[in-house]
């Protein structure tokens, strides 16, 4: 399963020195630790304030002392910790083409985004939400919070167990996500959309209402995203309803697949822009490597 490649080391290597950009609440330290995650006295200066007892001597301002025999504090500008989330689309439709294995892909893309979020030392999880089958209920699937790369390992076990099953169920998924009241923080959200435009609208509207900054991995396989189906014809079951239909395969239906593929990432990306999320498109894990080196800048992927 290609999962596995973004836990070996020469492609890890190839990870170091990248962080990945995030929107930060800030809040105001005052010679003493806040909330959050305190980055040194290396942090935009804010203000001063009169010494009271019982502050931080570190941020007192000598110069001013030397000048005016007045005690006054520094006040600094600190970002805070955030967390992040990484959820895939875990359902059945991820787990076809079975040569394309685009759940593996997915969770591969999850597990690498992971890693270079741990350089900042920000809370950082990986989740996943199948059906338990067709039909059956919503089951939103966590891993633990890590912040050191050191801990990276560690989400291995997760991504290795996850299967695909059931119907995409993303605004369901979103809903028992944000019921756990988590603060506002960054959520990337990697699927296939293969789902109606009202279901990943409301999805993706959902997580912002709840202040989160949303990012966007839409994935394919390289067979559905290319068309590359022999001609002839086949009866088809549709992987999470379960409806039987008859399909033929011509010399135009290559065309026409990759015409849908790019129907709708465009008008997925559209969406997304228009409502300040990024985009990145992902299609086709035989490209994994290539993939995250080109689209992971434009998630905010920085050296």
């Amino acid at each position: 399963m290609l999962e596995a490649r973004a836990f070996e080391p020469d492609f890890l290597r190839r990870l170091d020195g990248l962080v990945l950009g995030v929107q930060r609440s800030r809040t105001v330290r005052e010679g003493r630790r806040t909330l959050g995650r305190v980055q040194g006295l290396g942090i935009e200066p804010e203000s001063f304030k009169e010494y009271t007892e019982g502050d931080d001597l570190r941020f007192l301002d000598w110069n001013a002392f030397a000048r005016l025999d007045d005690l006054t504090i520094r006040t600094f500008r600190a970002e805070r910790e955030i967390e992040v989330t990484i959820l895939v689309d875990a359902s059945a439709s991820m787990g076809l083409p079975r040569e394309d294995d685009k759940l593996g892909f997915a969770l591969g893309l999850a597990a690498a985004l992971a890693y270079v979020a741990m350089a900042s030392n920000d809370a950082v999880r990986i989740g996943a939400f199948p059906s338990a089958a067709r039909g059956g209920a919503l089951r939103l699937q966590t891993s633990a919070l890590h912040r050191r790369r050191e801990t990276y390992p560690a989400f291995r076990t997760f991504v290795s167990e996850v299967r695909p099953g059931g119907a995409t169920q993303m605004s369901a998924a979103v809903e028992r996500l944000l019921l756990e009241r988590r603060p506002a923080g960054t959520v990337i959200l990697i699927s296939d959309f293969l789902i109606s435009a009202a279901e990943y609208e409301q999805a993706l509207r959902g997580l912002l209402r709840a202040r989160h900054e949303v990012k966007v991995i839409h994935v394919l396989g390289d067979r559905e995203s290319s068309g590359d189906y022999p001609p002839g014809h086949y009866r088809v079951r549709d992987s999470e309803t379960g409806e039987l239909c008859e399909v033929t395969l011509g010399a135009g239906a290559a065309q026409s697949c990759r015409r849908r593929a790019e129907r709708l990432s465009s008008e997925l990306a559209a969406f997304c822009a228009s409502h300040g999320m990024v985009y990145a498109r992902a299609f086709g894990a035989s490209h994994f490597d290539d993939i995250v080196m080109r689209e992971f800048p434009r998630l905010g992927v920085m050296r």
